[in-house]
């Protein structure tokens, strides 16, 4: 089923295809008189006029296509966001009544304000934007499944730990590129 973006950019488009084969039958033959002349260069006024239209028309798509993606991202981010958000509040908790050691906080902190910037932050309706925000949702809900996988007392905890500095890391700096693209 196509969009009313993409019916209008089809029009266009045929509209732009018929007058240009219109234009090209004019030319096959030389004009013989004033009245074809002027009905040649008529043609190619409406030719430009419709290649015009259909500029605008495909832009007009890209935006719909832009604005349907961005609202898509918007409510994936807060579904993403759920997990780098809780599980350094409930790990946070859990050091406040001392289950577990202060040193996890340098890597708390940052993944939970990661994960509030991903699920509330507005995203921009750029490309690069929005691209940038779903990636660092991922890399912030990987990297909370990976802090759970530290948190448990096991022989694999030490490298979960090294994965989520990796991962706290990747989060934040894939969320400071997102707020440099212009």
């Amino acid at each position: 089923m196509t969009t009313p973006a993409q019916h209008d950019r089809d029009l266009a488009e045929g509209r732009v295809a018929r007058l240009k084969q219109n234009l090209r039958d004019g030319l096959a033959t030389p004009p013989g008189d004033v009245e074809a002349m002027d009905e040649l260069v008529a043609t190619a006024h409406r030719l430009l006029d419709a290649e015009v239209a259909f500029d605008e028309a495909r832009r007009r798509l890209a935006d719909a296509e832009l604005e349907s993606r961005h609202a898509a991202t918007q409510r994936a981010v807060v579904w993403f966001a759920a997990a780098p958000a809780l599980v350094p509040l409930v790990a946070a908790a859990l050091v406040l009544f001392e289950v577990l050691s202060p040193v996890w906080l340098p890597a708390l902190v940052p993944l939970f304000g990661a994960g509030l910037w991903i699920g509330f932050a507005p995203v921009r309706r750029a490309g690069a934007v929005i691209r940038e925000r779903r990636r660092a949702a991922w890399t912030g809900s990987v990297t909370a499944l990976v802090l759970v996988l530290a948190l448990v007392p096991w022989p694999g905890a030490v490298v979960c730990t090294v994965l989520t500095v990796l991962g706290v890391a990747g989060t934040i700096a894939l969320l400071w590129r997102e707020s440099r693209i212009p």
